[in-house]
Parts: structure tokens; C-alpha cells; sequence
């Protein structure tokens, strides 16, 4: 009878054992689900991005510039769409990381209910080892008729011990599974936080080049000729800040080596002023610059991003210069780094720190601004930092530096 018992425990253990494989399958259908759902949004995310790349490809064909109203307005439109499909992009990523989470928390149940199965049979093994260790080697033999009978018990008492330590290997490997999976989560739940703080950016940029677009309606209702004039004015303004940003360098440097200011700080890799969160709309030099006819080719890159974004100083520098034009004159900062190199942060609304004063690495020094019309946008089609990276007083790709 007792063998009979011992038998039955073993049994008992050898279907908990086997258990896991009914348990996924009971359950294999929502998980299967949550990752097609992961997969529809992954392909949602591919169609916008490949609208994107058909509308970035149709605006190469047009090359804009903006010699009239009509021209303007275009652009606007032009910035209006591409925010749009940016918008759409994001929320596309958002959705993609929201069916991470949930399919991650449902891995991280599933875990754990293995976990306590794989508990669950560890304790009926050693609660059968125990019993089996009750009797010693020599009573086992004597209960037995044929010596054959007595080995299999002992046999069935090692092979108890040996799935005992196997149910541990396998919770030691599901515990570290399982910590993976918490770590997965916190970082999607990271991720998410970030998407969902972009999507608000970026509805708040779409939200001022609809603004510009009504004020440069509003001068159209006017006349032609006022928006002419606004050209001449901030083709005058952006001349004369560069010939001033040109002066300057040169000047402060030296300045700064009467005062016992040898060298400035090195720059090494330059971080990024402001988030490009619906990426660059004008690399260094780029062929489809609206202005390129008034003043030249473009001498930075343009970041667009909403107005009143902090922009931080990209190294450690010297506030070589803050120019508040006034009203919609075209502002700028000078920073000054060692090694002959020096940023200019264009169309700022707004300053944060003061000529001569040395600021480092992450400081916010202003914030953007860039709408038409606005205070400090000079000549531009939306709100952005126009972000320019100089050597030795030449203006160079940013891109090279960040």
C-alpha cells in the first residue's frame, strides 16, 4: 500500500512536470494575438513612413522659393503637410509601443504563473523524497522479494532528486526571464513617455505654422507690395547680422587674449540644441532654400520645432553676443569654443543668458521662435532654429560636429 502511494506522487510529479506545455497552449492564442496586433502596427508605421518619403520626394521636385505671397504661402502649406504625416508617424510609434507593453506584461503573467507551477512541483518532489527517505537502504531491500524490486525504488528516489534539481534550474533560468521582461517593460514605458511628449511638440509646432499661414493670409488681404517690403527688410536684417557675426569673432576672440584668456574650451562632439523631432527641413547648403536668391546659400541647418523650445548651448562656450533686433528683426546668439569654432542659434524668441558670460555644456542660453511675423523670426517660412556651426570664422556643416 505504501509503495503504491510512493508511486502515485511520482506520477503526480511526472504530470506537474509536463504541465507547462498544456499551460502555453491554454493560452497560446492571446499571446499570438497581441503580437499580430504588434505586427498590423509595425506595418501602419511602414506607410507612414513611406509617405513621408513620396512627400519629402515631391517637395525636392518644386524647389520653392519665396518670391511672392503665393510662394510663402506655399511653403507654409508645404511645412503644414509634412507635420501632419510627422504627427502621423509618431502615432503610429505610440501605438507600436503601447502593444510592446501590453504584450510584454502579458510574457511578464505568463512568467509568473510558471514560476509558481515549477514551485508547486519542486515541493511535491521533495515532499516524495522525504518519504522515500524515511526508510533506510536496508529496510527497502528487506520489504522486497527479488533484489530487482528494491533497486527500482532506489532508482525512482534518485530520479526524484535529479527532476528536484532540474524544477530549480528551470525557476533560477524563468526568475531571470522574468527580470528581463520588467526591464523591457520600464524601457517601453520610457520610450512611450518620450513619443507622447514628441506628439505634443509637434502639435504644438503645426499649431504655429497654421498661425503663420493666417498671418501671411492676413498680408495678403493687405497688398503684395507690404510682403516685398517685409523681404527687403529682413534681407537688409540677415546681411547685416552677418557681417556683424563675421566681425565679432574675430574681435571677442582676441579681446579675450588681452583679459589672459588663452584658449577656450575644446569642443570634441557637439550635442544637439534643440530635439529634431520632425528631423532637418534645410541641411547646409540645400538646394530647395527659399531664400538662397536674397542672401546666399544656407549657412546652417534648420531644426523646426515650436516656438518657445529651450535651446542648450551644444558644448562649453563664451556668449560672444545676444541680438534682440526687436519685434520680427531676426535674432541671434554667438557662442565661442576653443579651436577657432563658434555656433550661431538663429530666429530666437527669446534669451536666456548675457554676453560675457561662459555657460556650459546642456545650458539653456534662449529659446526658439522663427514664426513669420513674430518676435525675432526675420526671414522665415515657420518656426525653427536655424542652427549654423563656424571655423576659423567659415561657416561649415553641422552635421560633421554633432
Amino acid at each position: 500500500m505504501k509503495r503504491l502511494y510512493f508511486y502515485r506522487l511520482l506520477m503526480i510529479g511526472l504530470i506537474l512536470l509536463a504541465a507547462p506545455a498544456f499551460w502555453q497552449g491554454a493560452t497560446a492564442q492571446t499571446i499570438d494575438e497581441l503580437r499580430e496586433e504588434l505586427s498590423n502596427r509595425k506595418d501602419t508605421l511602414k506607410e507612414a513612413e513611406a509617405k513621408i518619403k513620396r512627400f519629402r520626394e515631391e517637395i525636392q521636385l518644386k524647389k520653392r522659393e519665396a518670391r511672392s505671397l503665393e510662394e510663402q504661402i506655399g511653403i507654409i502649406e508645404d511645412n503644414i503637410n509634412q507635420i501632419s504625416l510627422s504627427i502621423e508617424e509618431t502615432i503610429a510609434e505610440v501605438e507600436i509601443t503601447g502593444a510592446e507593453i501590453s504584450l510584454v506584461e502579458k510574457e511578464i503573467e505568463e512568467k509568473e504563473a510558471e514560476i509558481k507551477h515549477q514551485k508547486e512541483l519542486l515541493a511535491e518532489f521533495i515532499r516524495s523524497i522525504y518519504s522515500t527517505n524515511q526508510q533506510s537502504s536496508v529496510a527497502i531491500f528487506l520489504k522486497y522479494a527479488t533484489f530487482s524490486e528494491a533497486v527500482s525504488e532506489a532508482e525512482t528516489l534518485q530520479n526524484l532528486q535529479e527532476r528536484s534539481h532540474q524544477a530549480l534550474l528551470v525557476i533560477k533560468d524563468l526568475r531571470e526571464q522574468l527580470e528581463q521582461k520588467h526591464t523591457d517593460l520600464k524601457q517601453f514605458k520610457e520610450a512611450l513617455e518620450k513619443l507622447q511628449a514628441r506628439q505634443a511638440q509637434q502639435q504644438a509646432t503645426l499649431v504655429a505654422n497654421r498661425q503663420s499661414k493666417e498671418h501671411v493670409l492676413d498680408l495678403t488681404k493687405a497688398q503684395e507690395s507690404q510682403y516685398q517690403s517685409l523681404l527687403k527688410e529682413s534681407q537688409r536684417a540677415h546681411q547685416e547680422a552677418e557681417a556683424e557675426i563675421n566681425k565679432l569673432d574675430s574681435l571677442i576672440r582676441e579681446e579675450l587674449r588681452k583679459q589672459g584668456v588663452n584658449k577656450l574650451p575644446s569642443v570634441g562632439v557637439f550635442d544637439w540644441p534643440v530635439e529634431a523631432i520632425f528631423g532637418i527641413s534645410c541641411v547646409f547648403h540645400c538646394t530647395d532654400y527659399p531664400y538662397a536668391y536674397l542672401i546666399g546659400p544656407h549657412s546652417g541647418m534648420d531644426i523646426p520645432t515650436y516656438v518657445g523650445t529651450p535651446v542648450l548651448a551644444p558644448a562649453d562656450g563664451y556668449v560672444g553676443r545676444v541680438r534682440n533686433a526687436g519685434g520680427p528683426g531676426y535674432n541671434y546668439i554667438l557662442l565661442l569654443h576653443g579651436d577657432g569654432v563658434s555656433t550661431v542659434f538663429g530666429h530666437l524668441s527669446g534669451f536666456a543668458v548675457n554676453e560675457g558670460q561662459m555657460v556650459s555644456r546642456g545650458t539653456v542660453i534662449g529659446y526658439t521662435g522663427g514664426a513669420p511675423g513674430t518676435n525675432g523670426a526675420g526671414l522665415s517660412s515657420g518656426p525653427h532654429l536655424h542652427f549654423e556651426v563656424r571655423v576659423n570664422n567659415v561657416a561649415v556643416d553641422p552635421n560633421k560636429y554633432l
